[in-house]
């Protein structure tokens, strides 16, 4: 009797403990894997992507979001529409060449993918070295030595110019290298103007005296009207060493995506997760500090996710 009893009793408790491992397997496959194309090693796509992925993984338990090394928009874009990524950081220009299938995604097609928020601003600006008197506009860069750079800041720069009427090929001697050495040809003085990033020019004035080349508001408006997938970027005084007024430049824009086809209670979720979060993204990566949820919840060129758009108007931020 005594023997039947503890048999009992032990298969009783094998089965509580079974029961309970069942339901940690169960928990762990309902979590839902997710992959986030960033880019390459040190790209900014990664920089802010892997704190938002951080910040999203502990608001969302249900969802692991992992930020991969790509090489940037095109690919991620494609990674989408394969559908091999679940969510991805990209330029708005790129993505509206992706969304119309113009460019680099005319043998593609088109990508069918929805903004989930719009994420930090991502602003180059045309800098000069302090002691260079003769250029005060971006029309006066005719006649001069200008680093344009490559890849998607290429475009963005030679967009620039075409507007100000300046013919790259004809106006300007132009140079093409890497990101990381615009900021190097300005310094050594083989350029006259170079088109950086706030970051590398925050790295000239560590040892160089610069000027920043503003935008006129009015030429920013209609250009921006012009390429809807461009927004409009002041810093603020002092932002940059020695540069102590407002800098009038454009937004490249920088947003996070996902294939058309997401769940709209998952992109609402995201959505939440990122704009209820930004104090933890920031303190992760601290240019993120310059979000808040009316930047995040604007439109760049490209449609916003149904889901994104029905949290915005939950939380009464979207105009």
């Amino acid at each position: 009797m005594g023997k039947r009893i503890l048999k009992t009793g032990f298969l009783g408790l094998s089965l509580f403990i079974l029961s309970f491992t069942l339901l940690g397997v169960g928990s762990a496959l309902a979590v839902q894997q997710m992959s986030m194309g960033t880019s390459s090693v040190g790209g900014v796509f990664y920089r802010i992507g892997s704190p938002v992925a951080q910040c999203v993984n502990k608001a969302l338990p249900e969802v692991n979001v992992t930020a991969e090394f790509t090489e940037g928009s095109t690919e991620n874009l494609r990674l989408i529409q394969q559908k091999k990524m679940q969510l991805a950081v990209i330029s708005p220009m790129v993505g509206y060449f992706a969304g119309k299938g113009i460019r680099m995604f005319k043998k593609s097609g088109p990508v069918d993918f929805r903004v989930i928020v719009r994420l930090k601003p991502n602003g180059n600006i045309w800098t000069v070295l302090k002691k260079n008197k003769s250029i005060k506009t971006i029309r006066d860069f005719k006649g001069h030595s200008v680093g344009i750079g490559t890849g998607g800041i290429g475009v963005v720069s030679r967009l620039q110019l075409e507007y100000h009427g300046i013919n790259w090929k004809k106006d300007i001697k132009p140079f093409f290298p890497a990101t990381g050495e615009l900021a190097t040809l300005l310094k050594d003085g083989k350029v006259d103007v170079s088109f950086l990033t706030d970051g590398l020019a925050k790295m000239v004035t560590a040892t160089h005296e610069i000027r920043i080349i503003n935008w006129q508001e009015e030429e920013r408006k209609k250009y921006i009207e012009k390429h809807p997938y461009f927004g409009a970027y002041n810093y603020p005084p002092n932002f940059f060493k020695g540069v102590d007024y407002e800098v009038i430049t454009v937004d490249n824009g920088m947003q996070l995506i996902a294939h058309a086809d997401m769940p709209d209670e998952m992109a609402y979720k995201l959505a939440k997760a990122v704009i209820e979060n930004i104090d933890c993204i920031g303190g992760i990566f601290a240019p993120a500090k310059a979000l808040n949820p009316q930047w995040c919840a604007f439109e760049l060129g490209n449609p916003f996710h149904p889901g994104s758009i029905k949290y915005f108007k939950d939380a009464g931020i979207w105009k």
